[in-house]
């Protein structure tokens, strides 16, 4: 089997490569329900852990953590997998990691709430904050601009 080497067939290969490209770096666009039901079932799957380690014979708590946080997962697989690829976060490497420093508040929030409230209220905390990041990055990120 040969391959053809005319200038029309690499054009064409070339033209089709730049198309690919083009429609994998483009953007995907975000439903507008899906920031605020992920942030609710990251922060409802970490409250419900939260319940579970202050009851831990209450196997409601554990099951409410789980499909919460399956469901979360699945919701998060299929946006980032929506295009084909997972592309690389914009900006520079000071910019991206001012984005995600931003994973330092609700650390320390927990920290606090654990200090006064033990594990359970860390674990709350922790997650109602990292779900309300969540929430606001999916959004800002559903407008084109950086949280």
């Amino acid at each position: 089997m040969t391959e053809s080497t005319s200038p029309a067939d690499a054009d064409a290969a070339l033209t089709t490569a730049r198309s690919a490209l083009a429609a994998a770096r483009r953007p995907r666009p975000i439903p507008a329900w899906r920031p605020p039901v992920t942030g609710v079932l990251f922060a409802a799957g970490f409250g419900c852990l939260a319940l579970y380690d202050a009851h831990p014979h209450t196997w409601a708590y554990l099951l409410g953590a789980a499909l919460c946080l399956a469901i979360f997962l699945a919701l998060t697989i299929a946006s980032s997998r929506a295009g084909g690829i997972t592309p690389w976060p914009a900006g520079s490497t000071r910019e991206r990691a001012r984005r995600q420093s931003a994973v330092a508040l609700p650390i320390v929030a927990g920290g606090i709430a654990w200090a006064f409230l033990g594990f359970p209220g860390f674990i709350g905390v922790f997650g109602a904050g990292l779900g309300i990041l969540t929430w606001v990055q999916m959004a800002s990120a559903r407008k084109g601009t950086a949280a």
